[in-house]
C-alpha cells in the first residue's frame, strides 16, 4: 500500500513478443492512477510456432524479465497482482514448465484462452474511448499480437462478437519465412492465410458494419509514433486518431521495405523491426477486408488495462479486489 493509503494493483502480461508490467493505484474517486508501466521485449515465441516449444534462450529471457518485474513490484509496494500468459505459452509443449518456473520466481500465471484474452482487451480499449460520443456506432477492435490477433465487434452499449485468430506477426513470420524485403508473393501468403480465417468474421460484422477500427499493441503504437511524433505526450488513457489515408500509405510503404531500411527510420524501436513489414501488410489487408471502416484510432490500452478496470471496479464496490487477485509479498 502506498504512503497515501491507496491500494496498489499490478498486472503482468506475458505476451508472445513483449512482457508488460503495469502498476496502478486505486483512487478515492473510484478511479485508477498510473504508478509504473514497463515493456520488455522477450520474443518468447521466436521460432516456437514451427518447433512447438519455447527455445531455451527465450525461456531464460522470460524468467529473467519476470524476476526483474518482481523486484520492481516490491519496490512500488504492490498489494495484489494478476499475471497472464497468452498465445506463445498456451501453444508451446513446454508452456506448462514455463508457468511452473514463473511460480518459483513469484508470479502465478493464468494462461488465457483466446476468448478470455479478447474479453480483457475489450474492457481496456473501451475504457479509452468516449462511449458517450460514440453513440451506437459499431466499432472493431484489432489487437495484433505476436501469436494471435483478437477482434472485438462492439458498440457503446454491447459486445456483438469476439474472436481470437492465429494471425499474430511472429506466428505468420514463423510460418511463411518471408524474404527481406517482402516479395509480393510473401504479401500474397499473408493475405491467403488471413482470408482463410477472416471470412466468417467479415460475414458476421456485415449486419452492423464497423465504421471505426481501434488498433492496439505494438504495430499500431509504432505507426502512431511515426505519424504523430507528439502522440507520446498525449493522455495515454484516451485513444488517438490516425489520418486514415496516411495510415494506409504508410503501411503500404513499410510492407515493402527491408529490415535495414525500417531500422533506419527515425523513431523506430529496434525490437519492432523484425515483424514490422508483416504487421503492415496485415493491417493494410484488414482495412481492405473491413471496407466500411472510415476512421482508425490507436488505443494504448489492452489486456492489462482491461484487468485493471475490472479490479478497480471490485475495489470500489467491496474495498478489495476479487479473489482472482493474488496477494503480493515482496
Amino acid at each position: 500500500m502506498s504512503d497515501e493509503g491507496g491500494l496498489r494493483l499490478g498486472v503482468v502480461d506475458c505476451g508472445t513478443n513483449t512482457f508488460t508490467l503495469r502498476i496502478v493505484e486505486c483512487g478515492a474517486d473510484d478511479d485508477w492512477h498510473p504508478v509504473f508501466h514497463q515493456r520488455r521485449f522477450v520474443r518468447l515465441g521466436l521460432d516456437s510456432f514451427r518447433s512447438g516449444r519455447i527455445s531455451p534462450q527465450r525461456f531464460r529471457r522470460g524468467l529473467d524479465v519476470l524476476k526483474s518485474f518482481r523486484e520492481t513490484a516490491g519496490n512500488f509496494n504492490v498489494d495484489h497482482y494478476r499475471a497472464f500468459g497468452c498465445s506463445a505459452i498456451r501453444d508451446a509443449s513446454n508452456g506448462g514448465a514455463f508457468v511452473r518456473d514463473a511460480l518459483e520466481a513469484g508470479w502465478d500465471i493464468e494462461v488465457l484462452e483466446g476468448a478470455a484474452e479478447a474479453h480483457w482487451i475489450h474492457l481496456g480499449v473501451a475504457d479509452s474511448m468516449s462511449t458517450h460520443a460514440l453513440g451506437d456506432t459499431p466499432l472493431l477492435t484489432v489487437d495484433i499480437g505476436g501469436g494471435s490477433v483478437e477482434f472485438i465487434h462492439w458498440t457503446a452499449s454491447e459486445v456483438l462478437g469476439r474472436w481470437s485468430l492465429d494471425l499474430g506477426v511472429a506466428r505468420l513470420t514463423d510460418w511463411i519465412k518471408p524474404n527481406d524485403p517482402l516479395l509480393r508473393s510473401d504479401i500474397a501468403s499473408v493475405h491467403r492465410i488471413a482470408d482463410a480465417v477472416l471470412d466468417p468474421i467479415v460475414k458476421a460484422v456485415a449486419q452492423h458494419p464497423p465504421a471505426i477500427m481501434v488498433g492496439t499493441s505494438g504495430a499500431f503504437n509504432t505507426l502512431m509514433a511515426l505519424q504523430q511524433p507528439d502522440a507520446a505526450w498525449q493522455n495515454p488513457r484516451v485513444a488517438d486518431a490516425f489520418d486514415t489515408g496516411q495510415l494506409r500509405a504508410m503501411c503500404a510503404a513499410l510492407a515493402m521495405k527491408s529490415k535495414e531500411e525500417i531500422q533506419a527510420i527515425k523513431g523506430m524501436h529496434p525490437d519492432r523491426v523484425p515483424y514490422m513489414a508483416v504487421a503492415c501488410a496485415l493491417i493494410e489487408h484488414l482495412l481492405d477486408r473491413f471496407s466500411s471502416v472510415e476512421q482508425v484510432f490507436r488505443s494504448r490500452h489492452t489486456l492489462a488495462e482491461g484487468v485493471i478496470v475490472d479490479g478497480v471496479a471490485s475495489v470500489a464496490e467491496t474495498g478489495m479486489p476479487s479473489s482472482d487477485w493474488r496477494p503480493f509479498s515482496a
